[in-house]
């Protein structure tokens, strides 16, 4: 499995549910970081801080259910969360409503399903967090409740990657498509820049030509008409000139 696959928590009380879950989630390269029966168990797993997304069963053992679970994750662990479920009682369902989850998926599933229900509850999720990065930065004083690491997911085959942002090098537009280059490799999605761009720090990142975005933090050297990070010369487009110039602090 790829190191950088999402890694899912399983919260299931049906043991072939469960292990139907974690044998269609590896076969697409999703990587389970643990599975639990129980709300007591499932919160020892995220407190080890090694989990992208949880898939909740909403009636599992013990005290405390699904939905309480859910409630948990989003205030402390700030990940997006799955409802699995078969059609329940009214009042649960609108308790699982007002919890605000990414996604459902419905007892029965195929593999469509499952895949569906991850890149539903990822874009939800991505949607969120731009609009939490979007609000003004509380001042000194006040709670403060942005994000300190900031990722997003890119499709790959029946996964999804994640890519902190922070590492991006620079976003190369060919047609349709982009390049994504971090450190070491490039990943190649389909898209068009501006809507990429749309999900990056405005103060971060900036177009330097009409096919290419960079992140000001990794510009190594300015010269004439490129811009130069590590051994890759990338092109000034004439009309981008003047706004590099005011981005950078130049002495």
């Amino acid at each position: 499995m790829n190191k950088d696959s999402i890694r899912i928590l399983l919260v299931e009380d049906e043991f072939i549910t469960l292990e139907t879950l974690s044998t269609v989630l590896s076969e697409m390269n999703y990587t389970i970081s643990g599975d639990a029966m129980s709300a007591k168990e499932a919160l020892t797993i995220l407190d080890k801080g090694e989990t992208d997304l949880a898939i909740l069963d909403i009636h599992i053992k013990g005290p405390k259910d699904g939905i309480w679970l859910a409630e948990q994750i989003k205030k402390k662990y700030k990940i997006p969360y799955i409802f699995l479920t078969a059609f329940g009682d009214e009042f649960t369902v609108q308790r699982a409503i007002a919890s605000e989850p990414y996604g459902y998926l419905v007892k029965p599933f195929n593999k469509v399903d499952i895949f569906t229900a991850i890149e539903v509850a990822l874009k939800n999720y991505a949607k969120h967090t731009i609009a939490e990065d979007a609000k003004p930065v509380p001042r000194s004083g006040q709670d403060n409740h942005i994000r300190s690491s900031r990722y997003i997911f890119i499709k790959d085959s029946y996964a999804f990657l994640k890519l902190k942002i922070d590492e991006i090098l620079f976003i190369k537009s060919d047609k349709n498509y982009l390049e994504i280059h971090i450190p070491g490799r490039k990943h190649v999605v389909r898209g068009k820049l501006q809507e990429f761009v749309n999900h990056l720090l405005p103060e971060q990142f900036l177009t330097v030509h009409r096919s290419y975005v960079v992140n000001l933090d990794m510009i190594d050297k300015i010269v004439a008409n490129h811009i130069s990070i590590g051994n890759i010369d990338i092109p000034i487009g004439n009309s981008y000139k003047e706004e590099l110039k005011t981005r950078l602090t130049i002495f």
